[in-house]
């Protein structure tokens, strides 16, 4: 059934479930009353590193249907792009953003570093990674898993300025988000600023020494290099 793709299919829709959960604000509330606030975050967390395991695990089990061939230029451009996505996401995780998903808590307007380059660098790190991947893996199951996670990470910002500027108020939403942007580099056009505080140079940081860890075991779990296109 569905050619070999059911398990694929079925993994993405319980993936497409699960991080429905964080904008439905009745469930999330519900299940941080039951487990306490740590208590969720740490279950859906694991159960989402799990799923994405489990998603992984089928895209590589999937049958392989070429749409385009490797090329070394589309692994040069994947190599290209990934730091970027690293420095967004890493950095996005570390500084606080009342904005997006991730801390809230000690925002400072006056300092708003990647903030001020864009509205929500994590949603935009995980963009970057999935659209980045597609270059080089042009069999049909690593071309569905990434165009879903690509257009579910652009979608995200949508949904999340939706409930933040329902949470915030609209005249608090106004003026907090003045001066950022969904796109980047245009929320400095606006009159935002990147000046960045020391959790945003500590994730700079901590993104260089993730970039030298995923260029370490990329060839360990994936079997390929991620400097395959310049060798």
């Amino acid at each position: 059934m569905f050619g070999g793709f059911g398990g694929l299919i079925g993994s993405f829709l319980v993936f497409l479930l699960l991080h429905s959960i964080p904008p439905m604000r009745r469930v999330k509330q519900a299940l941080i009353s039951l487990l306490g606030k740590a208590g969720y975050y740490i279950l859906y967390s694991l159960i989402s590193t799990g799923v994405l395991i489990w998603l992984i695990h089928e895209v590589w089990a999937a049958p392989y249907i070429e749409v385009w061939p490797f090329e070394p230029w589309a692994a040069r451009t994947t190599a290209h792009i990934m730091p970027f996505s690293l420095l967004f996401f890493v950095v996005g995780f570390l500084r606080p953003n009342p904005l997006s998903i991730g801390p809230s808590n000690g925002y400072d307007k006056a300092c708003m570093g990647i903030v001020g380059i864009v509205r929500h660098p994590i949603l935009w790190g995980f963009a970057l990674w999935a659209g980045a991947h597609l270059f080089a893996n042009g069999g049909l199951a690593e071309v569905l898993f990434f165009i879903g996670l690509f257009l579910l990470s652009v979608g995200g910002m949508f949904i999340v300025d939706r409930r933040k500027r329902r949470l915030l108020g609209e005249e608090n939403w106004i003026e907090i988000s003045s001066g950022t942007s969904n796109i980047p580099f245009v929320g400095l056009i606006k009159g935002g600023n990147c000046r960045p505080t020391w959790k945003d140079l500590l994730g700079v940081i901590f993104a260089i020494l993730s970039l030298g860890l995923a260029l370490l075991l990329h060839p360990i779990l994936f079997n390929v290099s991620p400097l395959s296109g310049f060798l």
